[in-house]
Parts: C-alpha cells; sequence; structure tokens
C-alpha cells in the first residue's frame, strides 16, 4: 500500500510542477499539458491502487490491472519525449536562467489585475544538461515504481481471482487472509 501512495504523491507532484512550470521547459505549451496531463493520470491511477489495496477490492483491482498497462506503455512514450525535447530546448532554458525578464509571462486574473510570472529559479543553480540528466533519470524511477505496483496488484488480482477453486477442496491450506498478506 505504501508504493502506491508514494506512486501517487510523485505524480501528483510531478503534475502540479509540470502545469506550473512546464512552459518554460517544452517547445509549446500543447506538449507541456498533454506531459503534465498524463502525469495526473498516473497519478489517478496510483489513487485507483491505492483504494484498491486499502478496501480489497476485486473491482478496482481488476480495473487497475486493466488500465495500468497502456498506462505503462505511453509512459516509456512520455520519457522520450520528455528527454527529446529537453535536449531540444537546452538554450531555451538556459536563455531563461540568464535572462528571466524575457521569458516573463503575464497572467490577468478574472478581477482584471495582472501578475508576472517569471520563470522558476529552483534548475538555475545547476548545468543544463545536469538538470535534464536528473529529470530523465527521475522519470525512469517513476516507471519503474509504476512498474513494480503493476506487478504486485496484478499478483494480488491473481490472487483473488483464483482463491474460490483453491478454497473448494476446504483442506487446501489457502486462505483469502493468507492472500491478502502478500499485498
Amino acid at each position: 500500500m505504501w508504493l502506491s501512495g508514494l506512486v501517487l504523491v510523485i505524480n501528483a507532484a510531478s503534475a502540479i510542477c509540470l502545469f506550473l512550470w512546464g512552459t518554460f521547459f517544452f517547445s509549446s505549451s500543447a506538449i507541456c499539458v498533454i506531459v503534465a496531463g498524463f502525469s495526473a493520470l498516473q497519478s489517478i491511477t496510483g489513487a485507483i491502487a491505492f483504494i484498491a489495496q486499502c478496501n480489497w477490492s476485486y473491482m478496482l483491482t481488476r480495473m487497475y490491472v486493466f488500465v495500468q498497462w497502456l498506462v505503462m506503455f505511453l509512459s516509456a512514450a512520455r520519457i522520450g519525449l520528455v528527454a527529446y525535447e529537453l535536449a531540444l530546448n537546452k538554450g531555451q532554458i538556459q536563455n531563461a536562467c540568464l535572462h528571466p525578464s524575457a521569458y516573463a509571462t503575464v497572467v490577468v486574473e478574472t478581477d482584471g489585475s495582472s501578475n508576472v510570472k517569471l520563470p522558476p529559479s529552483f534548475y538555475c543553480g545547476t548545468k543544463v544538461d545536469t538538470f535534464v540528466m536528473v529529470v530523465v533519470v527521475g522519470m525512469m524511477v517513476d516507471w519503474l515504481l509504476n512498474g513494480y505496483l503493476y506487478f504486485v496488484l496484478w499478483r494480488f488480482y491473481m490472487r483473488m481471482r483464483l482463491y474460490p477453486e483453491a478454497v473448494k477442496d476446504g483442506d487446501s491450506g489457502f486462505s483469502y487472509e493468507d492472500a491478502l498478506d502478500e499485498v
């Protein structure tokens, strides 16, 4: 259960950061929204896994196992897209650090006031190549965590599916609680 909570928190934090500051890293805001939205989708699947494990829910576990393989496949493509975009925009990222006022955007509020949104300064202290490498390695670690979570829930799902057959004899020594203890 801790793993699904960790996946949920990591992907929710990355989605929030990408929605807030992603336009400074990518060549178009559409790519930023796609990548951030996919992080939000992974966060939602992590929440489904968390709730499924908390409730021992067969239906939610089955839904997670059915959907997550596609999310894992698209997540691998997302890693490639982000690596390509960050490598392509190294110059823009460095210029945003050197001249932040040139990349400032004006956000107009509903009451008519406006705020100036500057590029984030948390990545300007490191070299751009190091920043790109850290982001890509972090996404690969996230992919591995999602893959392991998929394996854990798939195993849990299979044990729940096979439970009626295993206890049909009555003396099999297999209990529902034993299957749940493995999660």
